[in-house]
């Protein structure tokens, strides 16, 4: 079981607020346009508070949202719209304590800023999927230009305010070095005023 700090349950008690506004604002179209395509047994990693949760097609053989902070995990629980097939498990991104090819679809949403080995999270992704199986993503990534330098000015800050998130994480570079095929990559932008985390990628990736 993994241990929740301090950091995390203060972070629990804004991210919910903060993200039903940006849900509203357009990302919530987002969610739902991309997880139409999950399919089969289904694994959620970092499923949060459950904002995806009402976007999953309503066919999944299983549902499984695996979330490591007990403070989300509780108000995941309490949610009234999850699908009559949906198991929520503690668990660790970097050690899925599944067997391989165990799901026909893995997803992400604002998951891999936070993760401490994003290359070792995703090698995880990649194990427990079935060959052919997908890999929906949904990340804020690294700017360009002025924007990129202040994510690095402004990351320290921001690990320490929001549960370890890297405003200026890479992650297409993390997933281009990965076994995946790159299937499709749509480079959007987050409705917040929060300008270091606007940049964002929606997209699929296949196992071989």
């Amino acid at each position: 079981m993994t241990t929740t700090t301090f950091g995390q349950r203060v972070f629990a008690s804004w991210y919910l607020n903060f993200m039903s506004r940006v849900d509203r604002a357009g990302q919530a179209d987002m969610r739902r346009e991309q997880l139409a395509h999950a399919r089969g047994r289904t694994l959620e990693i970092g499923a949060g508070n459950g904002l995806s949760v009402p976007h999953y097609p309503g066919d999944l053989d299983a549902l499984v949202l695996l979330e490591p902070n007990a403070a989300l995990r509780a108000r995941l629980a309490e949610r009234t719209d999850t699908p009559a097939a949906v198991t929520i498990v503690d668990g660790d991104a970097h050690n899925l304590e599944f067997p391989e090819g165990s799901f026909d679809t893995v997803t992400a949403s604002l998951v891999f800023c936070s993760v401490r080995d994003p290359a070792r999270a995703l090698r995880e992704v990649h194990r427990v999927l079935r060959p052919g199986g997908r890999f929906l993503f949904h990340e804020h990534v690294r700017g360009t230009g002025v924007r990129a330098f202040f994510q690095d000015l402004l990351t320290p800050m921001q690990r320490r305010l929001a549960d370890g998130c890297h405003a200026n994480r890479d992650f297409e570079s993390y997933l281009a070095a990965t076994d995946f095929e790159i299937e499709s990559i749509d480079h959007r932008r987050m409705p917040t005023m929060m300008s270091t985390i606007v940049p964002l990628v929606v997209g699929t990736a296949r196992k071989r």
